[in-house]
């Protein structure tokens, strides 16, 4: 395989969860992506998990060879001595959400630090509970008034979701599957929190590397040195990362590390 240019030697690597490092196949992490992470973490490059999931949807990750993480999009960020960054959602845009989902706009799920509640299921979200193997309980979801709010995924399809935009005044929305977005506030964001993260953790944006498929890894594409996009992203994706790498099934995480020349 061709060895990629970075612009510095790597010191971190930052790793979407859905269709980066968990396949949508298997719902797991390849065995070629945990031996990879575990020569990572033997050769002194620290590895951090950077998902759109909250910390209790991540039992198919293995925490062992990832320094840390960061979940619900950036909103809560920690290592296994601290946490860094907690924030939550505006208290009137979850209030707004509320109200719109009450006159049956769509279909909405909060996320709050230790639970999520859906208002209900409908064709989108059992897509995705299908392709994520991940299972949304309902609830009511006037429990969000009284509570903090981390993210919210919103079961609305491309050209529909400017109803939550109009109405929400802190509101940021990205999307990786036509068939939701997650919703976090406007000045947050994987970018936010990866910039922050390598601060923390002193390494500078060249030295970093980002892995991603979705439209929601493409803000942390701009603050590392190297921004890789899985073969099975989206094509948007493939075309702002600096390379791409293999399918998430066909050991996509280890040819990128050989072609890195960490492996």
């Amino acid at each position: 395989m061709a060895i990629w240019n970075t612009p510095a030697d790597i010191k971190a690597m930052f790793f979407d969860a859905d269709g980066t490092l968990l396949s949508f196949k298997t719902h797991q992490v390849p065995e070629t992506a945990t031996m990879a992470l575990t020569e990572l973490k033997r050769r002194g490059v620290k590895c951090f998990l950077a998902t759109g999931r909250p910390p209790y949807m991540l039992d198919e990750v293995s925490i062992d060879n990832l320094e840390a993480f960061i979940t619900f999009n950036g909103q809560l960020c920690f290592s296994r001595d601290e946490v860094y960054i907690d924030e939550h959602m505006d208290p009137a845009d979850i209030a707004t959400v509320v109200d719109q989902v009450d006159k049956g706009l769509y279909n909405c799920a909060f996320f709050e630090k230790g639970r999520v509640y859906i208002s209900g299921h409908d064709e989108h979200v059992n897509a995705i509970q299908q392709i994520s193997h991940v299972d949304f309980p309902e609830g009511d979801i006037h429990q969000a008034l009284e509570n903090d709010i981390y993210q919210l995924n919103i079961f609305a399809t491309p050209g529909n979701t400017s109803v939550v935009t109009n109405a929400c005044k802190d509101v940021k929305l990205t999307r990786w599957i036509e068939h939701f977005v997650d919703v976090f506030p406007r000045h947050g964001g994987k970018h936010v929190a990866v910039r922050k993260t390598l601060e923390h953790y002193g390494i500078r944006p060249e030295e970093a590397v980002a892995f991603g498929d979705g439209g929601n890894d493409l803000t942390m594409f701009g603050v590392v040195g190297t921004a890789i996009a899985m073969g099975n992203g989206n094509e948007d994706v493939k075309e702002q990362a600096d390379y791409v790498t293999d399918d998430v099934d066909r050991d996509g995480i280890y040819n990128a590390c050989v072609r890195l020349g960490l492996l």
